[in-house]
């Protein structure tokens, strides 16, 4: 089963769509269960509200960091399959409501947080905008990977 490539325009699509998985049912065309994505998605939401406790050394945030977000801005997607080894997995078999409703609270926080956001360990300082919708796309990229049940 392959992904699907999800075009939510906004955080209200994308409550939408993680309130239909949870309430529909679905199948993974990943390894992840819901749980599981909520769950990724609300740590690196509240990386940019909070700050995050990883470092990622200068060099690679100098030299990969600003190359990367450029692309990922400019395509609007994030590349398949890429790992990122600062931040443990998330356990499978997660209760689905409560992920649900902290990511629910982690998006309200982020979309009505006022000014800027904390420079993130890989990317850097970003604008507001650059930071939602790094957020935005990092969403579809993963509920991408849950296929809704009929």
């Amino acid at each position: 089963m392959q992904p699907r490539d999800l075009e939510l325009k906004n955080f209200d699509e994308v409550l939408a769509e993680a309130e239909r998985l949870h309430g529909q049912g679905y199948e993974r065309a990943g390894s992840w269960d819901l749980a599981q994505v909520l769950d990724h998605l609300t740590y690196f939401h509240k990386a940019a509200l909070d700050g995050s406790s990883f470092k990622v050394p200068w060099i690679i945030k100098t030299l990969l960091g600003k190359m990367v977000l450029k692309r990922i801005l400019t395509q609007k997607r994030m590349k398949r399959g890429v790992f990122t080894p600062h931040k443990p997995l998330p356990l499978p078999g997660g209760d689905e409501a409560a992920a649900l409703q902290r990511f629910r609270e982690t998006v309200q926080r982020l979309v009505s947080h006022p000014g800027e956001y904390v420079p993130s360990p890989f990317f850097g300082k970003m604008t507001r905008e650059q930071a939602l919708e790094l957020n935005l796309i990092h969403c579809r990229h993963h509920l991408g990977y849950l296929i809704p049940k009929s």
